[in-house]
């Protein structure tokens, strides 16, 4: 995301992961394959993050093998390659993750990478207190959520205007959020279950 914002680059439908994004930050080709395998296993693997009435929107998980895009060792899209001299590199794994969803029957998909790029340009304070509430939710860690969630009410409300056009009811509080998303309820009901230690 960073090298995007660097290079001045859209990234409007980048990879996630890809085979030599994987190796640069260590991996074995055994862990590169280990990490492939379960990746395809989640492929349509969805999380409910939002539902209100007929509105609802999921993060999705697809692995695609195509070409690889590369400009200053940032995986790009094709798009960007359209406008920057691009190393096109033979089709290999790519990991996408989505957010799709549909309000009154229009169907909408949006790169979450895309997201985190621009909530890194307009909010760089936001953007790690995000990251974290995001890790937060796919690890099932409800201290990492509420330890980081007031940074998403401060972009709600910094895009409010935008935001509710998109969505019918527009989470300010954890009460709110509550009410709308079903994986922080989810999250919630399962830390009540937990016993005290």
């Amino acid at each position: 995301m960073k090298g995007c914002l660097k290079y001045s680059l859209n990234c409007r439908d980048v990879p996630a992961a890809t085979s030599p994004l994987l190796r640069s930050l260590g991996l074995s080709d055994y862990r590169v394959k280990k990490f492939w395998k379960i990746a395809k296993l989640l492929t349509g693997f969805s999380i409910n993050i939002y539902r209100y009435e007929k509105a609802y929107f999921y993060i999705v998980l697809e692995v695609r093998k195509e070409p690889i895009f590369v400009y200053q060792n940032v995986y790009t899209d094709f798009i960007d390659c359209q406008e920057v001299h691009c190393i096109e590199a033979p089709k290999g794994n790519k990991l996408y993750i989505y957010i799709e969803g549909s309000v009154e029957g229009s169907f909408i998909k949006i790169n979450v990478i895309f997201l985190l790029k621009e909530l890194l340009r307009h909010k760089p304070k936001c953007y790690d207190s995000i990251m974290n509430l995001i890790l937060g939710s796919l690890r099932g860690n409800i201290h990492a959520i509420l330890d980081n969630i007031a940074c998403l009410f401060k972009v709600i409300s910094a895009y409010r205007h935008i935001v509710s056009i998109v969505l019918p009811e527009t989470p300010v509080s954890m009460k709110d959020l509550l009410q709308v998303s079903p994986i922080i309820r989810a999250l919630i009901s399962k830390m009540k279950l937990l016993p005290s230690s």
